[in-house]
């Protein structure tokens, strides 16, 4: 019978990453939001915004299971 490789890291590597990252966004969602409320105009915000969406499109894109990288 054939062991399989478990990795045990990376379901706490994952979490620990996931927590970071969503601490990351909400720097960026605070960052907007007093970057509107100081006055920034309305087109500025609206392109940052849209880059903090694509940009989590590519990394959601990028670590999704299609697109790993094979060793």
């Amino acid at each position: 019978m054939a062991k399989k490789k478990i990795n045990e890291l990376s379901a706490p590597s994952r979490l620990v990453g996931a927590f970071f990252d969503g601490l990351k966004r909400n720097t960026a969602d605070r960052f907007l939001k007093k970057a509107a409320k100081q006055g920034l105009p309305k087109e500025v915000i609206k392109k940052m915004a849209a880059i903090e969406k694509q940009k989590k499109e590519l990394e959601d894109l990028l670590n999704s299971p299609e697109y790993t990288i094979k060793k």
